[in-house]
């Protein structure tokens, strides 16, 4: 299935993220970067001996492709754990309750419990709203695109569901390749060259000009199992 890509506004607006392991941790982060009032929920079986609730005032990987039908929890991520005691986001240590839905403009599901991640897609996409189950596009009214993110650039791609895994080794090859500091230079030179010239079709020339000779070498490679001269099926 095509997906339709957009970019949203999350400034100031509430996230609810169920589970704290796998892709959680990087969903989180970016919904930080985005400015979002993130709430975390770990459910039972993440770190058991350690009961306590963490609830902070906020500031305004790779997973299988296909997840079992529930499975032990790991513990809560270090990083989840760090920005709880930095007070940038909330964390609960306790099961799904309808109510935390209530506010949320997006919520997001670690892939453990199938019939949670079933029930809420189908009881949120009937209502229009926003759910994605990570690594389990079945289950999600969206698709939560892989990011490749450095200084100036950020990258989105999708497989379209065929492969979450695949997005993400992606996503961090292509992050490995831009974090050459040299990239970073490069922009900021262009970004001031350009501000440094009068609107018109003379800076849209003077700039074309300016890229002559950026590339991008690389090549792929694929595993042994997978054999390239194989015909794509109909």
């Amino acid at each position: 299935m095509r997906l339709f890509p957009i970019a949203l506004d999350l400034n100031g607006r509430s996230a609810l993220v169920i589970g704290a392991h796998g892709e959680a941790p990087h969903t989180i982060q970016r919904l930080l970067a985005a400015g979002a009032r993130v709430t975390v929920l770990a459910p039972p079986g993440l770190a058991a001996s350690d009961t306590t609730t963490r609830d902070a005032e906020t500031r305004d990987k790779e997973t299988p492709d296909v997840a079992p039908s529930r499975a032990e929890a790991p513990d809560i991520d270090p990083a989840i754990l760090a920005a709880a005691d930095a007070a940038r986001l909330t964390l609960h240590r306790r099961p799904f309750q309808d109510s935390d839905l209530e506010g949320q403009a997006i919520v997001f599901l670690a892939p453990l419990d199938d019939a949670l991640s079933r029930r809420l897609h189908r009881d949120l996409s009937a209502a229009g709203r926003l759910v994605c189950t990570l690594d389990r596009p079945e289950v999600s009214t969206f698709s939560n695109m892989a990011v490749a993110e450095v200084p100036g650039l950020t990258m989105t791609f999708s497989t379209h569901g065929a492969s979450p895994a695949t997005a993400r080794r992606i996503r961090e090859d292509l992050t490995a390749l831009f974090s050459d500091p040299r990239f970073a230079r490069y922009l900021d030179a262009l970004h001031r060259a350009r501000a440094a010239l009068p609107r018109g079709e003379a800076r849209m020339a003077r700039m074309r000009a300016a890229v002559q000779g950026f590339a991008i070498e690389a090549r792929l490679r694929f595993p042994s199992w997978f054999d390239p001269t194989e015909p794509t099926p109909d």
